[in-house]
């Protein structure tokens, strides 16, 4: 069982009864909220939403990653509204078990990912070699593990490669090799992908890869750190 918990809360009755279920069978805890219960800094809220009247009353004090648990059709700027407080994906009773996993996993890898590696929004280019494919891109998040790089047709997962790139004002160019993490594709993932922790309430808004280093010199990515300390 994961260390992550789905916190059940809002109208319960939203909720089709193997919901509860089929969060099992995908790894995680779950349980259901009562009258005054709150989640967790750990647990990943999905708040059951039945009405526009519920839909609207959904607000956290602080931006955190949740889930609505909803049939209904959400507005694009009701839709922008939450996703600024963190929302990470709609699900219903209609969602297939394979997307219910991949948003699960993805929301408790995104709160893991941002509490111990800081991420800071870039625009440099990048170079990478895929076996003797060579391809150029560019890049709009870095960490001192890895990357994020701008593609329309990324590679399958657990693909490695090596890439180079330069920062502003670091004077030397960083060469690694890497491997493909997770894959954001143009549509449906882009919906689901956010990180309300980040001081810019930044969201992932291009399709493309998130790549880990495999064997960057510890050196190299201390001078990645330190860059991400004059950004934020």
């Amino acid at each position: 069982m994961s260390s992550g918990r789905v916190f059940l809360t809002g109208d319960l009755g939203a909720f089709h009864p193997a919901f509860s279920d089929l969060v099992a069978e995908c790894g995680f805890a779950v349980v259901a909220g009562g009258r005054g219960d709150a989640p967790s800094a750990d647990d990943l809220p999905v708040i059951g939403v039945s009405g526009a009247k519920g839909l609207k009353a959904l607000d956290f004090e602080t931006p955190r990653p949740f889930l609505v648990y909803s049939g209904l059709a959400i507005p694009e700027a009701e839709m922008q509204r939450l996703k600024e407080a963190g929302l990470l994906g709609v699900v219903c009773g209609e969602t297939p078990p394979e997307d219910l996993a991949f948003l699960l996993k993805r929301a408790f890898f995104y709160e893991k990912m941002l509490r111990r590696n800081p991420r800071a929004p870039v625009n440099i280019p990048i170079a990478l070699s895929f076996g003797t494919m060579e391809v150029s891109s560019v890049a709009t998040l870095l960490s001192r593990d890895g990357i994020f790089v701008v593609s329309l047709n990324p590679p399958p997962v657990d693909s490695v490669c090596t890439l180079r790139f330069n920062l502003p004002v670091v004077r030397k160019e960083f060469s690694t090799g890497a491997r493909v993490l997770y894959q954001v594709g143009l549509n449906r993932d882009l919906n689901i992908i956010s990180s309300p922790g980040d001081p810019f309430k930044r969201l992932v808004s291009h399709p493309g890869m998130a790549l880990l280093f495999t064997d960057m010199p510890e050196g190299d990515r201390e001078l990645i750190e330190s860059y991400i300390e004059t950004v934020f």
